[in-house]
């Protein structure tokens, strides 16, 4: 199609990460009252060591919210607990995806149960993956 009738719509990626809450890194570490002056250095280690979801966005790591346990200000431990089962071939964003959708187990999105029902999202998870893993 020549670009004069080009209409950009963007796709799944760009409206997926454009439903989630994301900060970036200095906003994730005020809200984590982490206090340092290289937010950046210190969430990038988080990733490093399976502790938090990070995502691309325009460039940006940026990070979803829903992750943070804002009352205790941490990130919820499930998250970690989900990182170590998530296949290699499962980015960051579709687990985000999974994360923020109804699910038939708790009617609502697994992420809105964090600190809830822990297990049960992780097994949840677990079933998610199963066929990815023996199929």
């Amino acid at each position: 199609m020549p670009p004069e009738h080009f209409t950009a719509k963007p796709g799944a990626e760009e409206r997926l990460l454009a439903s989630l809450n994301l900060i970036d890194a200095a906003q994730a570490c005020a809200l984590l009252r982490i206090e340092t002056d290289d937010p950046e250095g210190i969430m990038q280690a988080m990733v490093r060591d399976d502790a938090i979801i990070a995502l691309v966005h325009n460039g940006r790591t940026m990070f979803p919210r829903f992750q943070l346990d804002l009352a205790n200000c941490l990130v919820f431990a499930v998250v970690r607990d989900i990182l170590k089962l998530r296949p290699v071939h499962i980015s960051n964003l579709r687990l985000c995806y999974w994360l923020t959708r109804a699910h038939i187990d708790f009617g609502c999105a697994p992420a809105q149960r964090f600190g809830k029902d822990d297990a049960a999202v992780v097994a949840a998870f677990g079933r998610y993956i199963e066929p990815e893993r023996h199929g």
